[in-house]
């Protein structure tokens, strides 16, 4: 009360001071001799996602048609502050903040499409990842590196990218960073704005300390969130202060989180800074609400809140609008800019390099030297590199030398390995932990290896080593070590177990596309081994001694999923082609031949409605043979719900045991409708209809349809989607149940 009354207070005098002054004009004055027009700053306090409220308010000061002089801003005020300086509207703002996914910007995560295709098929299914440095474990220096905030900020702030004194901004400006060496404030005036806003903003330990002319910085907020006497000092006569801040907590129940205790901590060292801003504001505009700076995806509503909590003050600001204008009339700027389409470009220059060879970034930016360069393509190829998983930091300037603008990549490489773990269950393989180990560019520039070994009843160990060479051909090898058991059926009778054992090595040439398409061709070597534990087949039992395959392959695949599990929106698919030889003569001779074998395995998700997605999908198979069978491990297993097999062609199916139909020939139409009940719980309704036979002649018969119905319930939890399915067929006419728990292997 005592704030508002003294706001109040000032604009009164300063009104009949005004009026004064016009009423003892005389004709003859000259034109200095008349009042100087008081300047006004406005100041944005940091406060996370609680910043975004000042949209609301800038709304209200355009409506009021005050002129701001200068403005500044700490952590989150510097952004909003920082796009109201140069020239950005207050609904352009709200625009901009609502096309954001900020759970993804702050977690510096990428669409999966732009992952890589073997770190989609390795990565992402571990519940913790440390990394490898110098031959030792390592803790995470930071829970991001902020690549995608720099890109965020750097297409925001692309119009100004040639203006590098903020006093020539269409509103001068300021921020705050903390120099993490000594603790001390830095006031940021010049400089590559999109880097400074950054570096106001470097929350310490969710973000990692940014060099910015020559001093590592953090968060302004730590030592000044609320630069009012900054302002001061710059000759600004009035202050508007809108603040954010929360305030120190007084009960520990209320310190639940990490980024309410980081606050917490963060305010005791500056609480003096804000009582000497708020001893020299003199429109204060606190803007309080019950949101956490965290809660960056409640966008809409705390702008909401930030106009409601700033119109009681429009009297006040309109106030000050016309008395200003009385003694001198300025209006209110055009705020009309959007980012930039484009930047010509003279000249590339790639900084940061050591095991990545300039020629890998050529492939993806050497057309645009000496050429108009698109913000947009520019930000996608930066996150085809960055989605490569060779990188933990790439960004971008701008920079106007010598006449020329010349754009300036800036490379930190990822760590050298990682150490992964999870764990998993489900009623067919059973529980296992998983243990993966990934290395890039240490095994030669531009490789990586990654190494999935599974420990339990049925263990797996498979390696895979790529050479990439960004556009151009690559090479690798897989090995892929298995062993597991699973029941045999004789129509929906267990009669046994059957074992699986094998040992695979296969090398080939690769080609991505843009990291959503992936081209594959070589040679497979198998050493295979099958094992009955009650003899139902005398023929079968010929496979028991181990025996040498060779495949020839070539498949192509694609995968556009937005989400590994539960996905609403993409295509993933895989067409192959493979041709087997027996390098076991006996073999041969008795029971096998040569054969060749082409599939094609398609799934799609259609968003239906912002809950639902339908979610169909097909695999059909074709052996070309004589009268002799290919080897067992490349028949058509049909049954189960793991969506991931040891066996490339054992195919889930709804309602049927796992593997409990055998086949050379299939063709199987899958559908499910996904309901997202709330956040990560999903509700699955599965049907299944298909054939799956040995003979061809018996694919489009009637009698050989198989189909299944189920529904699962499923949570898409940290350690991955944990899952429980009740399910149905033609084939096992009582109800049967799966569980899964965990990252599919």
């Amino acid at each position: 009360m005592t704030k508002s009354f003294n706001t109040l207070k000032f604009v009164f005098l300063l009104s009949v001071s005004i009026l004064f002054i016009f009423q003892s004009e005389v004709k003859g004055q000259t034109k200095e001799q008349k009042s100087k027009r008081p300047t006004v700053g406005l100041v944005m306090s940091g406060g996370g996602a609680k910043g975004f409220a000042y949209v609301g308010l800038l709304k209200v000061i355009q409506d009021a048609g005050l002129h701001i002089d200068y403005i500044a801003g700490t952590s989150m005020g510097s952004i909003i502050a920082g796009l109201y300086a140069i020239g950005y509207h207050p609904d352009t703002i709200q625009k901009l903040i609502k096309a954001q996914n900020w759970d993804n910007v702050l977690g510096d995560i990428i669409e999966r499409e732009d992952i890589a295709f073997a770190e989609k098929e390795f990565g992402g299914k571990y519940i913790i990842s440390l990394p490898i440095k110098e031959k030792k474990l390592n803790m995470m220096a930071s829970l991001s590196e902020g690549q995608e905030v720099d890109q965020l900020l750097n297409l925001f702030f692309s119009p100004v990218y040639k203006t590098n004194d903020f006093s020539e901004l269409q509103i001068p400006f300021l921020c705050i960073g903390t120099n993490i060496i000594d603790g001390s404030e830095v006031e940021i005036t010049s400089g590559y704005m999109a880097e400074a806003i950054r570096a106001s903003m470097n929350i310490p330990g969710y973000f990692s300390p940014i060099l910015y002319d020559g001093e590592y910085l953090v968060d302004g907020g730590m030592v000044n969130n609320y630069p009012v006497t900054n302002v001061k000092r710059k000759g600004i006569d009035i202050i508007i202060g809108a603040d954010v801040q929360s305030g120190l907590k007084d009960n520990i129940e209320d310190l639940n989180t990490l980024t309410s205790v980081i606050d917490q901590i963060t305010s005791f060292y500056r609480v003096e800074a804000n009582k000497e801003g708020y001893a020299n504001t003199d429109i204060y505009i606190p803007i309080k609400m019950d949101y956490g700076m965290m809660d960056f995806m409640a966008y809409d509503s705390i702008m909401a809140v930030g106009e409601r909590a700033s119109r009681p003050f429009y009297d006040q600001i309109k106030a000050l609008a016309d008395s200003l204008n009385a003694i001198e009339y300025l209006p209110i700027r055009e705020y009309k800019t959007v980012p930039l389409d484009s930047v010509y470009v003279d000249n590339v220059f790639i900084e940061g390099t050591n095991k990545m060879p300039d020629s890998y970034f050529r492939d993806f930016i050497d057309e645009y030297e000496n050429n108009n360069v698109s913000i947009l393509s520019l930000k996608d190829r930066i996150t085809s590199m960055y989605g490569s998983k060779f990188f933990k930091h790439i960004s971008y300037k701008f920079k106007q030398e010598e006449g020329k603008n010349n754009l300036y990549l800036y490379v930190s490489e990822a760590e050298p390995g990682y150490l992964s773990a999870a764990v998993h269950y489900d009623l067919d393989y059973q529980g296992s932990i998983l243990a993966n180990v990934t290395l890039r560019n240490v095994l030669g520039k531009r490789s990586k290896l990654f190494a999935d070994l599974v420990l339990g009843s049925n263990p797996r160990l498979k390696v895979l080593y790529s050479l990439n060479n960004a556009s151009a051909m690559g090479v690798g090898a897989i090995a892929d070590i298995y062993s597991f058991t699973f029941n045999d059926y004789n129509g929906s009778v267990k009669t046994g177990r059957l074992a699986f054992e094998n040992y695979s090595l296969s090398i080939f040439g690769h080609k991505t596309f843009k990291n959503r398409f992936a081209l594959r061709a070589g040679l497979n070597y198998e050493y295979f081994k099958f094992k009955q534990d009650v003899v139902t087949d005398t023929i079968l039992s010929k496979y028991e001694e181990f025996t040498s395959y060779g495949t020839l392959f070539v498949s192509f695949n694609v995968d556009t999923y937005n989400h590994s599990y539960y996905p609403t929106n993409g295509i993933k698919a895989e067409l192959k082609a493979k041709y087997t030889m027996s390098w076991g003569e006996k073999i041969l001779d008795e029971l096998i031949q040569n054969s060749a074998m082409f599939y094609l395995k398609y799934e799609q998700s259609i968003p239906i409605t912002p809950k639902f997605t339908l979610r169909p999908g097909f695999f059909g198979a074709f052996t070309l043979k004589q009268d002799k069978l290919p080897p067992l491990q490349h028949w058509i297993g049909v049954g189960g719900l793991n969506p991931s097999n040891y066996v490339e062609t054992h195919i889930a199916f709804t309602g049927v045991n796992f593997i409990q139909e055998w086949g050379l020939y299939s063709w199987i139409v899958k559908m499910k409708l996904q309901y997202e009940v709330i956040d990560k719980v999903y509700l699955l309704g599965m049907a299944d209809v298909g054939v799956n036979t040995m003979y061809f002649e018996e694919l489009f018969g009637e009698n050989n349809i198989m189909f299944g119905y189920g529904l699962t319930a499923g949570y898409n939890s940290f350690i991955g989607p944990v899952e429980f399915s009740v399910m149905g067929s033609n084939i096992n006419t009582s109800a049967s149940f799966f569980i899964n728990i965990g990252f599919w292997l």
